[in-house]
């Protein structure tokens, strides 16, 4: 993965959204279109309070192609928003016992929660969270940040809109037009 030439210049919300979509599209899954502004207000409540984020008010979300409705999340306490994708996307299986286990719904190698925030932000955990699917291509983030007793807290949340997509206050195509 390469990051873009613009990512010190970018604010850790905004870079919390462009590191998930690159995973995305590393794995040939379309780009979550943007960051929202409600999404994003219960994505920093959740950083607030080193919690996974909720359904966002203010949002009006929509079904997954399963009928559920479509959203994921993850919350992660580190170093970095690289740091925090690291755990979410690389991390967050089982690791041979519950002290090196970074994940706390992953209490054993064959535990639902294994993998849940790597599949939730990914598009598709089917067995513990539907999640916003892999082929969303309307599906909107809202990220937070927060420093919490002297840690930093960082979550993504990502919901699909009923309907067309909400005015957004970063988009995927701002970043594409920077030129990496």
């Amino acid at each position: 993965m390469v990051l873009p030439s613009n990512w010190f210049s970018l604010s850790t919300p905004e870079q919390l959204f462009v590191i998930a979509n690159l995973e995305r599209i590393a794995r040939g899954l379309p780009a979550y279109l943007g960051i929202n502004a409600a999404l994003s207000v219960n994505a920093q409540h959740a950083a607030q309070f080193n919690s996974d984020p909720s359904i966002a008010a203010g949002f009006t979300i929509g079904n997954d192609v399963q009928g559920e409705p479509g959203m994921g999340g993850a919350w992660a306490g580190g170093f970095s928003v690289l740091a925090a994708d690291y755990v979410w996307m690389y991390d967050d299986g089982w690791g041979g016992s519950a002290a090196a286990t970074s994940n706390i719904a992953c209490t054993s190698a064959s535990a639902p929660g294994c993998w849940a925030h790597r599949d939730e932000l990914l598009g598709s955990d089917a067995p513990f969270n539907p999640g916003v699917g892999l082929n969303c291509q309307d599906c909107e983030m809202g990220t937070g940040f927060a420093q919490v007793n002297g840690s930093s807290s960082f979550v993504d949340l990502v919901e699909l809109p009923k309907g067309s997509p909400p005015a957004m206050t970063f988009t995927w195509a701002q970043e594409l037009s920077q030129g990496f």
